[in-house]
Order: structure tokens, then sequence, then C-alpha cells
């Protein structure tokens, strides 16, 4: 049975934390915000989620239209099928009005300036 060394591994310890430190040092942090500009704006951002809420929104409420005209009138899953088409198609309009807003906004130069509708 091997007998503990405190001493020599406290030694490799250190040196391993040297060595760390030495390759940290030569790593260059990227510029935090005062540098180049990447990723997307809030504008974009904000119409990014729009798009997603639209699109989902669309979905559930022509779901939820649709699953309760067939428990109403008995149909089978069609009127649900059929919401589901006209929720997607609501969506997807709405999403394409907001992405219109915007590049409209963004050619006139006036990205931050005016709001969804």
């Amino acid at each position: 049975m091997e007998t503990p060394d405190p001493v020599g591994d406290r030694r490799r310890v250190d040196d391993l934390d040297a060595r760390l430190k030495a390759a940290r040092g030569k790593v260059e942090k990227p510029p935090q915000n005062g540098g180049q500009r990447s990723g997307m704006s809030h504008r974009q951002t904000s119409v990014a989620y729009r798009v997603l809420v639209d699109m989902i929104a669309g979905l559930l409420v022509g779901g939820f239209f649709g699953y309760w005209l067939d428990r109403w009138l008995g149909w089978a899953p069609f009127a649900l099928v059929v919401g589901l088409l006209v929720g997607f198609v609501a969506g997807a309009y709405n999403a394409w009005r907001a992405i219109r807003v915007y590049s409209d906004a963004a050619a006139k130069g006036d990205d931050e300036g005016r709001r969804l509708p």
C-alpha cells in the first residue's frame, strides 16, 4: 500500500494550475458591446418572437375551434383538420404582415422607431 504524499500532490496541483493560467492568458476575449455588433437587434428579435407567437396562436385557436365544432356537431376529425388549416393560414398571414411592416420600416431607415401593428 502506498503512503499518501500531500506535498507531491500539492506540487502537481500547483503546476497544473499554473499551466491552466498560462493557457487562459493566451486566449483573446471577444470585445464586449463596444466592438462589432453581432447578432440581432432588439427590433429583429421582437419580430422573430412575434412571428413565432402568431404561428403557434393560429394553430392553437384553429385547432380549438375545430375540436369544439367536432364535439358540438358530431363531425369526426373533419372540423379539426379544417380548423388547423385555417389557423395555420391565419398565423402565416399575421406573420407575413409583421415581417412586411418591419421590412418597410427597415427600407426607410427607421429600424427602431415604428411599432408593430
